[in-house]
Parts: structure tokens; C-alpha cells; sequence
């Protein structure tokens, strides 16, 4: 994806870089990267607009508030995997994986990871 397709998915969308980077769960200035073509654009955030354009666009506000009105309590939020970072690191090591906004926390660590960066393991589960 280009940054000139970028753009238009955004107009498509009516969506401000804001409602992008929050929906991606990026910083906002990476997007404004994307968008400038100062940053090259993952071909999964070209998958993501692409299938959400298809799907007829972003849910409106009410159509939002609706949703978490009517999500159950008990649904998890959060779960800790297995990740290795593709860079270089051979060590493996667990990772929360936030499941509303799909960024991944890996210990010690300020920065988000998305799923692109890192080899996803076998998730964790509470002994029992």
C-alpha cells in the first residue's frame, strides 16, 4: 500500500489519523508517517484497512457504546503468550497480548509490539 492509498482508505473510512492509531494500537505519528510516505506501510495494516473498507467502514460512536454495552464481564482482556522478537533475539520469553487493542508488552519493555515483529508461541494457562 502506498501512502496515496492510505490516504484514500482514510477518506473512505472518514477517519482521522487518530481513530486510526487508536484502532491499530500504534502511535499517532506513525501513522501521519504512513500517511506522508515517511514510513513504509505493514501489509497487515493494508489487510486491516482493506478488510474493515469491505466490511462498509468504522462503527459509529452509538454503534460502539452499543457494543460495550453488551459485552460480557467475563471475557478476557488481556493473555500471556510465548513471543520471540524477529530481529535477532533467540530468546523466547512471555508477552501479555492485549486482545481490545492487539498489541503485545513484552517484559521490561516501554514499547508495543505488534503481531509482525514477533514469532507468537503457545499461550499460557493458569495452573490449576
Amino acid at each position: 500500500m502506498t501512502a496515496e492509498e492510505f490516504q484514500d482508505a482514510l477518506e473512505k473510512l472518514d477517519a482521522t489519523p487518530a481513530r486510526i492509531a487508536k484502532l491499530i494500537g500504534v502511535d499517532i505519528r506513525t501513522v501521519r508517517r504512513w500517511s506522508t510516505g515517511a514510513k513504509v506501510i505493514p501489509d497487515t495494516v493494508a489487510a486491516q484497512l482493506g478488510a474493515i473498507i469491505e466490511a462498509g467502514g468504522l462503527p459509529s460512536e452509538a454503534d460502539r457504546q452499543s457494543l460495550r454495552n453488551n459485552e460480557q464481564a467475563d471475557q478476557p482482556v488481556s493473555r500471556f503468550v510465548w513471543v520471540q522478537r524477529r530481529e535477532s533475539d533467540p530468546h523466547w520469553t512471555v508477552a501479555e497480548h492485549d486482545l481490545v487493542s492487539d498489541v503485545f508488552y513484552l517484559p521490561g519493555r516501554v514499547e508495543r509490539f505488534v503481531a509482525d515483529e514477533l514469532v507468537i508461541g503457545l499461550p499460557l494457562t493458569a495452573p490449576e
